[in-house]
């Protein structure tokens, strides 16, 4: 990699850390892209080098967490992923998304960004019918929503509390946690 490229890949490494920290602390709303340009040190223009928009911006650092949340729903929609499994696989990418994931919950005005660039319903339909099984009556749902719920959220604030980590114990207690839920 030549020595340009290498300082453009930096460069927007840099620009995204930026824009994440500041979406963080002042919401997307809030935050300009001269904002994110006054932070990095340069010009407007220079950041328009290497995005055109805040939107390319947010859409930058939510693809890499989104996709591998379709992906699993896509392995779901192929195959039958058992339900330990698959808790356990939305524990883990919610312990490895966990910046990206406190801002999106934590800023209403990235919706229709996000909404626009993901199926993020269709992808948590799909989960739910994964752990809910194939002839699922309410009550089924029910405890697959609870499972569900379970998985992520108690480990999105478990992570948040334990600064980015999520310890083997507290993951083997999530998980035994979501799968009791599956319990009739």
């Amino acid at each position: 990699m030549a020595v340009a490229e290498r300082d453009g890949v930096r460069t927007r490494a840099r620009i995204l850390e930026i824009a994440q920290e500041l979406f963080a602390k002042r919401g997307y709303a809030g935050t300009s892209i001269a904002d994110i340009a006054r932070e990095l040190g340069t010009s407007k223009a220079a950041l328009y080098y290497h995005f055109s928009s805040k939107e390319q911006i947010l859409g930058a650092l939510i693809t890499e967490p989104l996709s591998m949340y379709t992906a699993l729903a896509e392995r779901c929609q192929k195959e039958t992923v058992p339900p330990e499994e698959l808790l356990g696989a939305l524990i883990d990418l919610t312990t490895e998304t966990h910046a990206v994931n406190a801002l999106l919950s934590n800023d209403p005005s990235i919706t229709p960004t996000l909404l626009g660039l993901y199926d993020v319903e269709g992808n948590l339909q799909t989960f739910i019918r994964s752990l809910a099984g194939p002839r699922a009556g309410e009550a089924s749902r029910a405890r697959a929503w609870a499972a569900f719920t379970v998985a992520k959220q108690a480990t999105f604030w478990a992570v948040q509390a334990g600064n980015g980590k999520l310890s083997p114990a507290a993951r083997k207690e999530f998980l035994a946690a979501a799968l009791r839920c599956l319990k009739p």
